[in-house]
């Protein structure tokens, strides 16, 4: 049987430092009653709506098995190659750490970040991201967040933004202008 490389190890080491890290997250959080989860979300500032998840393609609900975190298998979410999230905020913020494939995530406001294997990236509260795999090839994310988290749903990511050569605004601006959350095409 084959010895497993340093530079596998390392890989496979990331995504449980990634899982400790959450945990720890979510433990220091205190408890909340569903009124304080309420008053939390009002206090985040994002001009989004509550809403079943918004994607450009078909967006795949798929947690990781070989992830458990309470004898449960860890969230997850796949993206076919060319499919993403609209922009969207989380009151508690969204930790993506990408399984397999390669991903896509954009800040509002920065450039595009593409994400590989064992790479993660975190939103923090009331930050407006989106998601996705690249164009070339699907993405399984593990995602999480700590809770109570409420997802808002702003406006479909325009190809501009998604393939790299814009930061979000011209949407967001034409979004808060006429509320349509599907782009041009």
């Amino acid at each position: 049987m084959r010895q497993p490389t340093r530079k596998t190890a390392v890989l496979l080491a990331i995504p449980v430092v990634l899982v400790i890290a959450q945990v720890a997250l979510v433990a220091a959080i205190p408890e909340e009653t569903p009124q304080q989860a309420q008053q939390q979300s009002q206090e985040i500032r994002c001009p989004g709506e509550q809403m079943g998840v918004q994607a450009t393609g078909e967006y795949l609900n798929r947690p990781v098995p070989e992830f458990v975190v309470n004898g449960e298998p860890w969230g997850g979410a796949y993206w076919q190659a060319g499919m993403r999230s609209y922009w969207h905020c989380r009151t508690g913020g969204q930790l993506l750490s990408v399984w397999e494939g390669e991903g896509r995530t954009q800040k509002r406001g920065e450039r595009v970040t593409t994400l590989r294997k064992g790479e993660s990236s975190w939103a923090g509260p009331g930050e407006e991201h989106w998601h996705g795999s690249s164009p070339h090839a699907a993405a399984q994310f593990l995602q999480g967040s700590p809770t109570p988290s409420t997802t808002l749903w702003m406006e479909e990511v325009s190809d501009t933004d998604y393939l790299g050569n814009g930061i979000g605004m011209e949407t967001r601006a034409e979004f808060l202008r006429t509320g349509v959350r599907e782009q041009r095409r």
